[in-house]
């Protein structure tokens, strides 16, 4: 049997979170699996995990595979446990081990918990989506109360350990891009990705239907013009980059656009292997593919028919609708989640189809521009 090409490895070392976002995919939306999960990974899951990470490495093209430590909050996980596993992670990939990185929402981050992240050598990511009054009004605790002053707070204190913080945005439709994008830089934050809203056709009205026309891009565009005017290329954008790299006929460098198969599994904390945790958003054990760490191999991939497996082995071809359009080629329909409708699957465009179209043209102009002034 085959093994499909994997070279990141996501491990949700933490099922429960001390956040209540209003958006988020994993508690907010459709799948509640979570809820039968075990709260914290488990030593023989981890185990599991590496094994399978072990095995993605020495398949795949680049015999190297990334780690991403990831949750809930994975913060939450007890602190030895977070540096023993980490620890079994080096010792167990070796040379095949590319880097180790840690997704936080930035809450809870303790001294102990940066020096574990130097000692261990682990990238780190924080969630924030924007300035106070943005921020707050989505990412909340249980009690109601925003987080953005912790979260700011933490983005700080690790820069001044010597930690470089990349960001992670979801966009707000209706808020200020401009604005968000500004407050990240007054952060000094020079590593910043913006995701859309991951959301359903099925649900996409209840959520999202009265933010206008092209929430989205409206948000987008003026990141997208200030970025593009700094031309400063130690400020990184991840969807900016790709909007122009495919543009340009790159292959792009996420999995926002394009309809490429997915390079990246997701491993629970119970050892379910996901292939896209966001399917979550479509319904009820669509991202799971079948497998589990604890009693499976990689390459048993080959021999499963969910349609998570299939992002992996063999992906899914170009929406119908979208087979006239000039951008074809360069979204392949959008975000897998952003996709799913229960009455036909993933034979849709993205539900942002209309703002990312909005984008491409906006960002299309701006390339030509730049072309012709040189």
């Amino acid at each position: 049997m085959v093994a499909p090409e994997v070279n990141t490895v996501i491990v949700k070392l933490a099922s429960r979170c001390n956040l209540n976002c209003e958006y988020c995919y994993l508690y907010q939306h459709a799948d509640q699996s979570y809820r039968n999960r075990p709260k914290f990974m488990s030593a023989d899951v981890f185990d599991g995990a590496i094994r399978i990470a072990d095995e993605a490495a020495s398949a795949n093209s680049s015999n190297a595979v990334s780690l991403v430590m990831h949750g809930g909050e994975p913060t939450l996980l007890p602190l030895p446990m977070f540096r023993s596993y980490v620890d079994q992670a080096r010792d167990r990939l070796g040379p095949k081990l590319r880097r180790i990185s840690l997704q936080t929402n930035g809450t809870v981050i303790t001294d102990a918990w940066m020096d574990a992240l130097i000692d261990g050598s682990v990238g780190v990511g924080v969630s924030i989506d924007g300035p106070a009054h943005i921020h707050d009004a989505v990412r909340k605790g249980h009690d109601g109360r925003g987080s953005w002053s912790r979260v700011a707070a933490s983005i700080r204190r690790l820069q001044d350990r010597g930690l470089d913080v990349g960001t992670l945005t979801v966009i707000t439709p209706g808020a200020d891009g401009l604005e968000v994008f500004e407050h990240l830089l007054s952060l000094d934050v020079r590593r910043m990705s913006f995701l859309l809203p991951d959301v359903s056709h099925d649900d996409f009205a209840r959520w999202y239907g009265h933010y206008g026309v092209t929430p989205v891009a409206d948000y987008l565009i003026p990141i997208f013009d200030s970025w593009f005017e700094k031309d400063d290329p130690g400020v990184v954008i991840a969807i900016c980059w790709d909007i122009v790299e495919r543009l340009m006929g790159g292959p792009g460098m996420t999995d926002t656009f394009g309809n490429r198969q997915l390079k990246y599994i997701v491993v629970e904390t119970d050892g379910t292997v996901e292939a896209l945790d966001a399917l979550k958003v479509g319904k009820d054990g669509l991202a799971d593919t079948g497998l589990n760490v604890l009693r499976d191999r990689l390459s048993d991939f080959s021999r499963q028919d969910t349609l998570a497996a299939r992002a992996l082995t063999s992906g899914f071809g170009l929406p119908t609708q979208c087979s006239g359009c000039r951008f074809a080629s360069v979204c392949g329909g959008g975000y897998l989640p952003h996709r799913y409708a229960s009455r036909n699957g993933f034979d849709n465009p993205s539900v942002w189809c209309r703002d990312l179209k909005k984008v491409f043209d906006h960002a299309s102009e701006a390339i030509k521009t730049r072309q012709g002034d040189n």
